[in-house]
């Protein structure tokens, strides 16, 4: 019995540590949505399709591999246009930019991390 208490703390610990982890990817580029001002295309080497949608109703940076949704992470509209400010920025100045999604806690980071350590 208590063996398999122990299997079932170390389980669940295990799934509590993998549904936070930070999935990081270089932002390769970035550019407007034809048509709409604030919906932005962003390349990654991670996802097919990255939107930051500051825009619509329901602000925020959707995921997606192969058509499929994989993540959406919600957006108020002060975090979009601070983020949107942050992009323009970087690649004004040529900066790189790392992001880091944590799909389980439905948060973004965002770096200046090259290399091995963005990715």
């Amino acid at each position: 019995m208590k063996k398999m208490i122990v299997l079932i703390g170390i389980i669940m610990s295990v799934t509590t540590v993998s549904a936070g982890e930070i999935v990081k990817m270089p932002l390769l580029d970035y550019s407007p949505t034809d048509g709409m001002d604030y919906v932005f295309n962003i390349k990654t080497t991670k996802f097919d399709k990255v939107i930051l949608d500051c825009q619509s109703f329901i602000t925020g940076m959707d995921f997606s591999n192969k058509e499929v949704l994989k993540s959406h992470v919600p957006l108020d509209m002060f975090m979009c246009e601070d983020l949107v400010k942050y992009l323009e920025d970087s690649k004004t100045n040529g900066e790189p930019v790392c992001i880091g999604l944590d799909d389980g806690n439905k948060e973004l980071y965002f770096t200046r991390e090259t290399g091995d350590d963005c990715n």
